[in-house]
């Protein structure tokens, strides 16, 4: 860590990162955009663990750990964290859906920012723009006939 502190106090301009403390405000880690990494890699020594770390991520290659052996603060891997908050979203959108309400998402087909997949309680999905000046949806073009949504397995859960 000391390479990393000489290194941050010798540069024309601070190096971006976010320090993450803990509730009693003990320091758990360090957040570095990908951008700086480079520049960091260069102060380190090249036969340092974390030197070879950080090789390894900006060479693309594999961490050492996968989704089932990363462990979050509260114990639970990344894999059952993702597991647990898929539980949690199909929760809400069933209940939106049980209740008549339709649930907006982003994904591959929502081009613009402005643009949203709206899922309809009846399993069908529509692309719609929001106008925040407004705060309304537009309609802009239907995307699966009802039933056929990614959602509409929930349309009777």
């Amino acid at each position: 860590m000391r390479n990393l502190f000489n290194f941050v106090n010798q540069t024309v301009r601070p190096m971006k990162m976010t320090v993450l403390k803990n509730e009693s405000g003990m320091l758990s880690g360090v957040v570095i955009p990908a951008e700086e990494l480079n520049e960091l890699k260069r102060s380190l020594k090249d036969d340092s663990e974390f030197f070879k770390t950080l090789e390894a991520i900006l060479n693309g290659q594999k961490s050492s750990a996968d989704k089932s052996e990363l462990l979050f603060p509260s114990g639970l891997t990344v894999a059952q964290f993702e597991s647990q908050a898929n539980e949690v979203t199909r929760q809400l959108y069933s209940d939106a859906f049980q209740r008549g309400l339709p649930m907006y998402y982003k994904d591959d087909r929502t081009k613009e920012a402005s643009h949203f997949v709206r899922a309809n309680p009846d399993g069908s999905e529509d692309l719609v723009s929001f106008d925040p000046a407004k705060r309304s949806y537009s309609f802009i073009q239907q995307l699966a006939p009802a039933g056929k949504g990614y959602w509409s397995d929930l349309i009777s859960a």
